[in-house]
């Protein structure tokens, strides 16, 4: 396939678990760029977070942040999603854990979905979300995302292709976590870090052996050898 675009995760996948951003990883998106290869930031975090990221690292595609709820790009932002029922099902967490549910410091700056602090075991949170059949409970291994099922990474990555003029099948696509399994699945080629989820390594073209960033690199080097087919 002709490559046209890289879309790659955040957390885990160019930054380690302190979430110190990787400076090889860094180095490899600037190559991309240099070759014309637009890198399309995608994750769980908020756009304000992640406009200031696109603009530090020198990246040049969309932005997919709130796991697909909100795709920008050239100044025009497309919210997919609504945050009704993942507040609802904020209170009722709330209502059962108390103290024990912290939200993500950015959670004021969402559109779509809450971000929570992973201080309550998935299964508990799970009980509860059980009451909202039409939300998500993705795990990103950072923080936790509730959101509406029909939002995710394919759709953004989707969104994000046509508002770039690109088909999603000529774009390449790294990450870590179960967050990634639709961005895998809606990309034309996709590369899992060496640290990455099971599940997602199952679902990868490519698994790379070096963990975050230096996995990220060896999936850049791969495909500006021109060896990525």
């Amino acid at each position: 396939m002709k490559i046209a675009a890289v879309a790659t995760d955040i957390d885990g996948t160019i930054t380690d678990k302190a979430d110190r951003l990787s400076c090889p990883a860094i180095r490899s998106i600037r190559a991309l760029e240099k070759a014309k290869l637009p890198v399309v930031l995608a994750s769980g975090n908020a756009l304000l977070v992640m406009t200031a990221l696109q603009t530090y690292i020198g990246c040049s595609g969309a932005l997919i942040c709130e796991g697909g709820g909100i795709v920008d790009h050239r100044e025009e932002t497309r919210i997919l999603g609504e945050r009704t029922g993942p507040l609802a099902a904020l209170e009722a967490l709330r209502q059962r854990f108390g103290d024990r549910v912290v939200e993500a410091r950015s959670n004021p700056y969402r559109y779509v979905d809450v971000a929570l602090r992973r201080t309550i075991p998935r299964r508990e949170v799970e009980t509860i979300l059980a009451s909202f059949p039409s939300l998500a409970l993705w795990d990103s291994g950072f923080a936790y995302h509730i959101v509406d099922r029909s939002v995710d990474k394919a759709l953004g990555l989707r969104t994000a292709a046509q508002m770039m003029s690109l088909d999603p099948r000529n774009i390449v696509a790294i990450g870590d976590s179960e967050t990634d399994v639709p961005l895998f699945e809606a990309a034309g080629i996709s590369i899992a870090v060496g640290n990455a989820d099971p599940p997602l390594k199952r679902v990868a073209t490519y698994v790379m052996p070096g963990r975050n960033g230096k996995g990220f690199k060896q999936a850049v080097d791969l495909m500006l050898s021109g060896k990525l087919a």
